[in-house]
């Protein structure tokens, strides 16, 4: 029984991760955005201004790449690039806008999710959001150390 439950887990987990790449495609389409443009806006909002050498290493792209992101972003009005007083050979990508008024620009597909997941976590008390929102944590640290075996594994081949 454990083990078909495991499974089952594992699973989920992967439905999970395919209806957040879904979801996320639509905001970023919402948004005038790829799905790679998007996650580096998340980021660059999440993480204030940043610079692109650790953007790149990041969102594992090469500064080549990330150079084109940050133009699709500073066109569309999200990001600019500053300089860095630090390194006059880099730049510093700040954000101009922050979620909020990101999440005003994607309208209804935000508010309906907002909604919805409000509803979701009235359904459990709070031991129980407390054990989901664990689980979440974890769940997303485990998916970083595998993706940084996944990134080493194939960088030596």
């Amino acid at each position: 029984m454990v083990e078909n439950e495991i499974e089952n887990g594992i699973l989920l987990g992967r439905e999970f991760t395919t209806a957040v790449v879904l979801f996320q495609e639509a905001l970023a389409s919402k948004l005038g955005l790829n799905a790679t443009d998007y996650r580096c806006l998340e980021l660059i909002l999440r993480k204030g201004p940043i610079s692109a050498k650790v953007l790149a290493e990041e969102v594992n792209l090469t500064t080549g790449a990330v150079t084109g992101i940050v133009d699709h972003l500073e066109k569309a009005g999200y990001v600019e690039r500053l300089e860095n007083t630090k390194d006059r050979r880099s730049i510093i990508i700040k954000p101009i806008v922050n979620h909020r008024q990101l999440h005003e620009k994607t309208g209804i597909i935000m508010n309906s999710y907002r909604t919805a997941m409000a509803e979701l976590f009235k359904k459990y008390n709070l031991e129980q959001t407390t054990a989901i929102v664990d689980f979440l944590r974890e769940f997303v640290e485990v998916l970083k150390e595998q993706t940084a075996k996944f990134q080493e594994t194939s960088a030596k081949r």
